[in-house]
């Protein structure tokens, strides 16, 4: 498939918000309504409200106007464009639908960490990139997804997202094995618990979690298995200490700015693996979700990951440039890795990962 072909044929939602002669409104607030106002503001587009869900308006002001529910927008207004400026997992989102009868609805996918925007013009200037990444995806599924994503990261239309709905299934063979499992960004212990779902012939779980909040319910909610090790830990290219943003969710970040006494470790050091020959524990399995710092763990297990072939499972939303980078660089270190796309039913396209099988 020709990957040239199908974004060029394809609108691009700022250029169509540009041009739009009806009001455009944010719908929602907090940091990601912040953020996706400063883009659109960036590019000349003129926002003229916002506005939000029931039970969330009191009042108050944002961005210097009145929140306004969508009745109050829709007397002021009348037909507008709606921006959607939060997150709806799973079947939350189908709140979306009435609105959408009623008015056009715009969902940006802007970068969960750091700055760029995956947009038709970041599309096509990585567009040789995209498509070697494309040829080497190991199956149809994967392949229809990859598509869906670029798509609606150009177009802003969250159809596309819904394309391939319930489509989070592990390859077979994946996550099959008798060795240690390596999971950062453990968060409460669910993705744990997922894993020993699959396997119960592991040899040990290590769980790494940095927010101290998180690391208390971790440590609960796996103290029934066998050979789990919970480390209050954040997990980097290199060790050391360091600061840490903890928010006691799944946003919780390193900053390296911040001086603090977090500790931080690499894959390639804990599991005494530091040089390729070194004889270091054998790795079967490692799960990253490191909000932000999905490169840089991928960095500090290059020799596990070269010795031991573990199976791969990391998050590809997180920056910009994750989706294509990750997997190139998976691939880098060992050609003969099979590279599965998923996802989880997400507006925007959040819980994207890559599953890349030995």
């Amino acid at each position: 498939m020709n990957l040239s072909e199908i974004i060029n044929s394809l609108p691009c939602m700022y250029n169509n918000l540009l041009v739009e002669k009806r009001p455009i409104l944010l719908y929602g607030m907090g940091d990601g309504a912040d953020k996706i106002y400063t883009e659109l503001n960036k590019r000349g587009i003129n926002i003229r409200g916002v506005f939000a869900s029931e039970g969330f308006v009191r009042g108050q002001n944002f961005l210097d106007f009145t929140v306004m529910s969508l009745e109050d927008a829709e007397e002021k207004y009348g037909d507008f464009v709606a921006v959607l400026c939060f997150a709806l997992e799973g079947k939350k989102s189908e709140i979306l639908a009435l609105l959408r009868k009623k008015h056009t609805l715009y969902s940006p996918n802007l970068p969960v960490y750091g700055d760029g925007v995956f947009n038709k013009e970041y599309i096509l200037s990585n567009i040789d990139k995209l498509q070697r990444l494309y040829d080497c995806l190991a199956d149809e599924m994967s392949k229809k997804i990859f598509i869906s994503l670029l798509k609606y990261n150009i177009t802003g239309e969250i159809d596309y997202l819904f394309e391939n709905k319930n489509t989070f299934i592990y390859p077979q063979g994946f996550f099959n094995h008798n060795k240690r499992h390596i999971d950062v960004g453990a968060y409460n212990g669910d993705t744990v618990l997922e894993f020993t779902s699959y396997n119960n012939e592991y040899s040990d779980i290590v769980a790494f979690e940095p927010d101290k909040i998180n690391y208390r319910k971790l440590e609960k909610n796996t103290a029934h298995l066998r050979n789990i090790i919970c480390e209050n830990a954040a997990v980097f290219s290199h060790g050391g200490s360091g600061g840490f943003i903890g928010k006691g969710n799944r946003a919780s970040f390193i900053n390296n700015e911040i001086y603090g006494d977090l500790r931080i470790v690499s894959i390639d050091s804990y599991c005494n693996q530091q040089y390729i020959n070194d004889n270091g524990i054998p790795v079967g399995s490692i799960k990253i979700d490191a909000e932000g710092a999905d490169k840089q763990v991928l960095s500090g297990a290059v020799n596990t990951i070269y010795k031991h072939c573990p199976d791969i499972m990391v998050a590809l939303y997180h920056r910009s440039t994750d989706l294509i980078d990750l997997p190139l660089l998976i691939r880098s270190y060992d050609y003969n890795y099979k590279l599965f796309l998923r996802k989880k039913d997400y507006v925007p396209a959040w819980d994207v990962f890559l599953l890349a099988l030995y």
